[in-house]
């Protein structure tokens, strides 16, 4: 990302002496235990583009924060066709709605937050940076993307959805 084109055209949209902070989200279905009750949890991390990937990928470092975790959906009972697709659609629309709450703030910083003057946070050398934090890319496997998109597991991620 940070060797991109990406990058210096997102820099380019800013005023000079603009930090921009790529954000990368990532989410992971996590199984905890098999012996009681077949826990789960769905953790959401975030870390900073910024942190060099020898440091960010490190886990004692620290970089990565849990940012929230979603509710894990209940197994379907099987009782009926139309019940597992009912549980299903209420299954994705409290996703979709837990996913909103917690990465509002980033999707309403550019109008809140004035997207001429940016945020004023501290650095790591003292000095004030006036930063932009835009959620650049979401980490998770196939079956991850697809529970959170909403699409079937067996359609291919690189062609249209009929």
């Amino acid at each position: 990302m940070n060797s991109g084109d990406w990058w210096w055209e997102t820099q380019d949209k800013l005023p000079p002496g603009a930090t921009i902070v790529p954000l990368i989200g990532g989410s992971d279905e996590t199984q905890l235990t098999d012996f009681s009750g077949d826990q789960k949890a769905w953790p959401i991390y975030l870390t900073i583009q910024n942190i060099h990937s020898s440091i960010r990928n490190k886990y004692s470092y620290l970089a990565q924060v849990v940012l929230a975790f979603l509710p894990v959906p209940p197994k379907f009972r099987g009782i009926s066709r139309s019940n597992d697709r009912i549980q299903r659609d209420m299954n994705q629309q409290v996703l979709c709605e837990v996913a909103k709450i917690v990465l509002d703030p980033l999707r309403r910083f550019p109008e809140e937050g004035d997207i001429n003057t940016g945020a004023l946070w501290p650095c790591s050398d003292g000095k004030m940076r006036r930063c932009w934090p835009i959620l650049a890319s979401w980490l998770a496997d196939h079956m991850e993307h697809a529970n959170l998109m909403g699409v079937k597991y067996n359609s291919c991620p690189k062609c249209q959805v009929p």
